[in-house]
């Protein structure tokens, strides 16, 4: 799960806080980063990912609809081909999610899976394809603080991070397909973090535990570096994958409420 594993080890929460404290985004933002592989002492820009959101409206509510993307570059489709496409709607204010969907192709590996959520009932409808078996129907129970693949992303920034204790585990749960996943999250302090781009940013320096895929092992930790600014953009992401390690890094971010804080 490529872009699956990016978002998880991007998100993370504090207990009992369902409701953003903020909206550190705005209509238009889109963020865009380069995946880099790792094998052995080799490391190759192999495919981008890219995460949007937008002002809209979801069956006449308001919402944020939030896209994210990754691929892999066509140069780079022989070792491993990636198309993933993610949507999520949410509530502006509360962040709850309206419907998610995801479309991936990793490797050969297809699957089409579609989450309608009914959160005055408390339960979710998810329909999940491949293409070598029959749609598959889910009913989920929701909790009270649960989060879409793609809303945590956005969720973990309107939080006060500087309010998480270090080394202290924060259980995220994330619903992933048919299941909801137990996300174990840690702010491991701050640091002063320096992109490819040369530029150095104060970030708060967070793990996560991986969900087992077709990408990561089970349990893996990846670790993601947030700026401690306004925006909480995340700079740097790196994760160990089966054959090999993976970073992501800020390439381009337009569309910001402020510019990203950089140190000389």
């Amino acid at each position: 799960m490529f872009l699956a594993g990016i978002l998880i080890l991007l998100t993370g929460g504090l207990a009992g806080q369902c409701k953003p404290e903020e909206i550190p985004f705005r209509d238009g933002e889109k963020v865009t980063y380069i995946a880099a592989y790792n094998w052995g002492p080799v490391w190759v820009d192999a495919g981008e990912v890219t995460f949007s959101a937008e002002k809209t409206e979801y069956r006449g509510q308001p919402a944020f609809h939030l896209r994210s993307t990754g691929s892999t570059y066509k140069g780079y489709d022989f070792l491993f081909k990636v198309r993933d496409y993610y949507d999520s709607w949410v509530d502006p204010v509360t962040f709850r999610s309206f419907e998610f969907r995801r479309q991936i192709n990793e490797g050969g590996y297809v699957l089409f899976n579609s989450i309608l959520f009914f959160n005055g009932p408390g339960y979710a409808l998810s329909n999940t394809k491949r293409p070598d078996k029959p749609i598959k129907t889910d009913t989920i129970k929701l909790r009270p603080c649960f989060m879409d693949m793609l809303s945590s992303v956005y969720y973990v920034r309107s939080l006060d991070l500087s309010r998480m204790k270090e080394n202290v585990v924060l259980p995220v749960e994330v619903v992933i397909d048919d299941s909801v996943f137990h996300i174990n999250v840690k702010k491991l302090g701050k640091e002063v973090k320096e992109n490819r781009d040369g530029n150095k940013y104060p970030c708060i320096k967070l793990s996560a535990t991986m969900v087992e895929g077709t990408i990561f092992k089970k349990d893996e930790e990846a670790l993601v570096w947030i700026t401690d600014d306004t925006n909480k953009v995340p700079i740097i992401v790196e994760a160990k994958i089966l054959v090999g390690t993976v970073k992501a890094y800020l390439k381009e971010a337009q569309g910001l409420l402020k510019p990203l804080t950089t140190l000389k």
